[in-house]
Parts: structure tokens; C-alpha cells; sequence
């Protein structure tokens, strides 16, 4: 009630307490409210988070927990298997930007430092952000499960993906769950096996100050399946690689399969068949690379490709270990009653590798073959035939450069035909009514990794090993590689090799790498324009004259013939991926790129990439340039 007394002596004696009341009331008000304005504000700096309560994940049942001394992100272990309650893919929300790990993953872009380059998406933004499900029960109970991808931009635009558990509150630090990453690519079969923090990188860690990585944390939904099977007696896939997010601005349309399977755990596999414009060229956000693959859709949307094993197929597996789906030998008993005992490709040969690991032909190809049966394939362990063809005569348009084919390694040599080999090719139709082709690896294919070669530069005279895989084999190597090259390098880049005392300039190889698509970046140049353009574009990678003029002299004289060239290039993540390169000495920077070309009798507009990478010339420097040879 207003007092109208203001004389009365009881008024008198409160309203100087009061008005202390309330001023103090007020700077209380003030205090928290600048406090609070104040971490509002910090976060949208992407500065930090809130640190983790270390005593309350000290508690029984808890987290264990450690401090780094340095500022450096938090690292503990939780109690192992999360369970999410999931969205579906095509309801899963995007989520809201923090600032702190777009400003850690894109440091260069906000703070004009060198370093990752993230690329820009269509909405403007450095990432893109997906709520996937809830957290239900344990030490991260409520929590958002978040994935994150980073496009990051190099010779294309590539995907760095990350989990990540929020807390919707925003009080407790955000939690990267370190064991689970994917990067979109292919692997005919081996997966992306990486940690987060090995993906991130020291740089990137020190710029997540307030976050939490959680080493043992794991979602077994986001587990990639390596196989998979239908109900007995059913087919077998294989995993060969990953694909964008279904539902991402560059959306994979996965409607209109003209053909699925149900696999013995209930779930879908469809055949994977990229949409085309009116002149049969794969559109935007598609990839060819899945053409003649199954596929289905993982809890957070990615699209997963598998491969139908051929089941008297055995694949090729090298000395680290690495399956490939593309090339092996097949167990067959030819017509004569003799066994196969040589290698062939399943795999379409493209680039530097394959294009596809199954090649099927059309039914229209089929028919021009005439096949003629040619025996069976048997699976072993269990005896089952298959019936396997081959083409009545090799007369034909199909085969027309089939056996012509040199590389630069065999330049100068008689080309081989069709008599010099015994069952080059052969044909087996599948449960899929698909006819899959097996091209003899005797055949030198019409392209391939053409010269690679490998410079040396240490600080001071070093022997070591360098080994090399290229995923489809070698077809030529300079010195031999035996089981490796074994040299002696100097600073100024000659080199020895040690088994004869003969120098080199640099380590030559030639052969198919792994499953390939083509440069997503590249630039249309007139031929008059061709040498300026490499001279220019090479040095802006920071080769040297030398290696610049080493580069020019070889691929040069290839690029005369047509009007006009599209020039992409891959980089070193993309050449580790088709044959990895390894050193007994490890060097401190390696740099790689592969040159693929096409030739065009008109010109069309270039897209360059964002970025060229630059080679580290500090240092053991190790650099390699190639091409694609057609």
C-alpha cells in the first residue's frame, strides 16, 4: 500500500532500509546479469565452454577424469556403450553453430593463419551440423548426439565428420567421442579407421580449450558393418567405402532402385544407381564411383556402399594387409579341364585405379559378344558351381584397344594380341541378372598411374627405405623395387640405390591405385595455353624449377593433340588413398599430387578449387608428382 504519511515516524525508520534493499537488490541483478551476458557473449566468440565439474565426474560410477595442465581439451573415459534414442534420417533436425569448433577446425579462415582451409557450404556457414538422437541413461544421460562435417577444401572439397554430444543447456563442456569418425571416400574395404584427435591434429586441438574427448565412448549403430549377408543361402557383400550425408544441400537422390535386397537382420540394401542428365552424365552430388554397388542408409544418414562378392572370387590381399575387391583370382575350371591359376580384374579400370570394383556390362554388349560357355567357377568349401563364358571371337569393336595398349615403361615394345594370352576375358551373370566382367591383369589397361616419382630431400645424407602400394599393382618401376627401394639420399635430391651403386634423380613407378574418381576441381585450358598454365599453377604449389621442368617434359608432349584440355589435379590425401606411400626415416613433409587430363575439342568453364596446396620445403621434404597416362 503507498503511504500518504510520509511524516509518520514508523515511515520514516523503514524507508531507509528499503532503499538500501533495494539498491543492493539491484547491483545483484546487474552483477549476474553482466555475468551472464558476459558468457554469452565469450561463447559467441568461440572462445570456451564451461569446464566439466571434476569432482562431480569424480563420483562413484563416474567418468574418470584428467585435467590437462596446459589449457589443452579435457580427456577422459565413460563407461563404454552409449544408447541413443534416434531420429530418423530424414527428420533429423540441423543444429545450432557454437563458434568454438568451427573457429578450431577453420582457424586460417577466421584468423589468416596457414593451415586446413575449410571450404564454404551453400548455406554459408563452415560446417554443417545434424542432430542425430538423445542420449538415454549414463554419465552423458540427455545429452544431443551431434554429427558434424567439416568440408574442407584442397584440389576438390573433401568431408572431415565428427560426433560430438552437446549438452542442450549449454553448461557442461561439449564431449567429441574420439573413436568414431568418418571421412567420405573409398577404401575397397578397409574403412576409415582414424581418431578424432589423430584427425584433428595438435594445431586444432590446442583452439578446443573447454571441450571434453571422450576416449571410450562408442555408439555401436555408428559401427560400420564389414559385411553383410541375406538369409541362407544367400549373397555376401563387402563394404567399400562411404558417401555424402542423404539429406545434405548436395542430396543423393536414392529413390527409383530398380533393385534390393533383404539382408538376415531385416534392414534394405538397394542398388546404387546414380541419376544422369539428358547425355548420360552423372549429375552434381551424385558419384560414379558407386555405379554397380548396393547401398544403404546409416542412423545418421550417410549412405554406405557394399559390393556383391563373387563367391569363387578370392580378392588380392598385399603384404599390409589390404584386401582389394577389385582384383584377385578366381577360381575356375576351364572347359578343358584345366584351373585357373592367374589374376583378373573385376574391377572397370579408370584413372589411376578403378572406377568401379564390379564392372557389369549391358545386355546390349552381351549380345554383341556372342559368349560361348567356358566353365565354371566353384566356391570353395562348398563345391557350388557357377557357370562361367567367354566371347566367341575377339574380332570384335568391343576389344578394339583392349590389347594395344603401352605404358610409358613399355614404350618402344611390340603391342601384344589376343593370341598371346589364354582367356583374357570372361563372364558370369549373377543372382542380379548382372554380367560381370573379368578383364586378365596380363592386359595393360589404356590408362593408369603414369610416372610418379618420388623425390628425396633430406637435411643431410640418409639411408632409408621407401615403399610404396598403388592398389592395382605395379606395371614398371625405376630402380627395381623388389621388396622395396633401398637408397641412399642426399640433400641436394640424387640419390643412390644401394644393391648396384647406380644414381638416380628421383624413384620412378608406374601402376593402378584404388578406387578412383575423378577431380571434382579443374581448369579448361586452350593447348596454346597448356604449358604456361602448368608452369604457373606448379609453382604456385612451391615445386621447384627443377621438378617443375621434370614435370613439363614428360606431360607436355602428351597434351598436343586436341583443342582444348581439362587439367584437374588430386593432392596427397587422394594419392595416399590410391598406393601410400611409407619410409623407414620418416621424413617431415611429404607432398603429392596426380595430374588427370581429358582432351575436349570445345571449351566448357572451369572450376577451380578454393585453394592450392603449397609443398613444405622444410626440413626431410618428400615430394611426388604423376599424372594420369592415357
Amino acid at each position: 500500500m503507498m503511504n500518504l504519511h510520509p511524516e509518520d515516524n514508523e515511515s520514516r525508520s523503514v524507508r531507509p532500509w528499503l532503499l538500501y534493499l533495494i539498491g543492493g537488490a539491484l547491483i545483484v541483478v546487474a552483477f549476474a546479469t553482466g555475468v551472464f551476458f558476459s558468457d554469452v557473449m565469450e561463447r559467441r566468440a568461440g572462445d570456451v565452454y564451461p569446464i566439466v565439474d571434476e569432482e562431480a565426474l569424480e563420483e562413484e560410477g563416474a567418468p574418470g577424469f584428467t585435467q590437462d595442465e596446459e589449457g589443452e581439451p579435457v580427456k577422459y573415459t565413460a563407461t563404454g556403450t552409449l544408447t541413443i534414442d534416434w531420429i530418423a534420417p530424414d527428420e533429423q533436425p540441423s543444429y545450432p553453430d557454437d563458434g568454438v569448433f568451427d573457429r578450431a577446425m577453420c582457424y586460417d579462415v577466421y584468423d589468416g593463419e596457414m593451415g586446413n582451409s575449410c571450404a564454404e557450404d551453400p548455406d554459408g556457414g563452415p560446417r554443417w551440423s545434424y542432430k542425430l538422437g538423445t542420449v538415454e541413461g549414463g554419465a552423458y544421460d540427455g545429452r544431443d548426439v551431434v554429427m558434424t562435417s567439416v568440408p574442407m577444401s584442397g584440389m576438390g572439397v573433401y568431408y572431415e565428420t565428427f560426433y560430438l554430444l552437446y549438452d542442450p543447456a549449454r553448461e557442461q563442456a561439449p564431449v567429441i567421442i574420439d573413436s568414431q569418425t568418418r571421412g567420405e571416400g573409398w577404401t575397397l574395404g578397409d574403412g576409415n579407421a582414424i581418431t578424432a584427435t589423430e584427425l584433428i591434429g595438435e594445431t586444432r586441438l590446442a583452439k578446443l580449450s573447454g571441450y571434453v574427448i571422450d576416449t571410450e565412448a562408442l555408439i555401436p549403430e555408428l559401427a560400420i558393418d564389414r559385411a553383410l549377408v541375406e538369409p541362407p543361402p544367400g549373397n555376401e557383400f563387402a563394404f567399400v567405402g562411404s558417401w555424402r550425408r542423404l539429406y545434405s544441400d548436395e542430396a543423393i537422390s536414392l529413390t527409383g532402385a530398380t533393385a534390393s535386397t533383404t539382408l538376415s537382420d531385416g534392414r534394405t540394401l538397394y542398388l546404387w544407381e546414380p541419376k544422369v542428365d539428358a547425355d548420360g552424365m552423372i549429375l552434381e552430388g551424385q558419384t560414379g564411383v558407386g555405379k554397380n554397388l548396393f547401398y544403404l542408409v546409416d542412423e545418421d544418414g550417410r549412405v554406405l556402399f557394399y559390393d556383391l562378392i563373387v563367391p569363387f572370387f578370392a580378392n588380392e590381399v598385399d603384404q599390409e594387409g589390404y584386401t582389394n575387391q577389385a582384383i584377385g583370382i578366381p577360381n575356375v575350371e576351364w572347359k578343358d579341364g584345366s584351373t585357373n591359376d592367374a589374376t583378373y580384374l573385376k574391377g572397370d579400370v579408370g584413372g589411376c585405379g578403378f572406377t568401379t570394383v564390379t564392372h557389369v556390362i549391358s545386355p546390349a554388349v552381351v549380345t554383341s559378344l556372342d559368349l560361348q560357355y567356358a566353365g565354371v567357377g566353384v566356391m570353395p568349401g562348398r563345391g557350388t558351381e557357377y557357370p562361367v563364358y567367354e566371347p566367341e571371337s575377339y574380332e570384335n569393336a568391343y576389344y578394339e584397344d583392349a590389347f594395344n595398349a603401352v605404358t610409358f615403361g613399355g614404350e618402344g615394345t611390340e603391342p601384344k594380341t589376343y593370341d598371346d594370352y589364354s582367356h583374357p576375358y570372361f563372364y558370369f551373370q549373377d543372382s542380379f541378372g548382372r554380367w560381370i566382367e573379368f578383364m586378365s591383369n596380363e592386359l595393360i589397361p589404356p590408362v593408369e598411374c603414369g610416372k610418379p616419382v618420388v623425390y628425396l630431400y633430406p637435411e643431410q645424407e640418409t639411408d632409408l627405405e621407401v615403399f610404396v602400394h598403388p592398389r592395382g599393382g605395379f606395371s614398371s618401376t625405376e630402380p627395381e623395387y623388389g621388396d622395396g627401394w633401398d637408397v641412399t639420399a642426399y640433400p641436394d635430391g640424387h640419390l643412390v640405390n644401394r644393391a648396384d651403386g647406380i644414381g638416380y634423380p628421383y624413384l620412378f613407378w608406374e601402376g593402378r591405385g584404388g578406387l578412383y574418381a575423378p577431380p571434382s576441381s579443374y581448369w579448361v585450358m586452350a593447348r596454346s595455353d597448356v604449358e604456361s598454365f602448368l608452369r604457373a599453377t606448379l609453382t604456385k604449389m612451391n615445386l621447384s624449377g627443377n621438378e617443375t621442368d621434370d614435370f613439363i617434359e614428360f606431360w607436355l608432349p602428351r597434351m598436343q593433340e586436341a583443342s582444348y584440355y581439362k587439367i584437374g589435379f588430386h593432392d596427397t590425401r587422394v594419392m595416399d588413398a590410391l598406393a601410400p606411400l611409407s619410409f623407414s626415416v620418416a621424413p617431415d613433409h611429404v607432398f603429392r599430387i596426380l595430374m588427370d587430363y581429358s582432351e575436349l575439342q570445345t571449351p566448357e568453364p572451369s572450376k577451380p578449387p578454393a585453394r592450392l596446396p603449397r609443398a613444405n620445403r622444410e626440413g626431410f621434404d618428400v615430394l611426388e608428382w604423376g599424372g594420369v597416362l592415357r
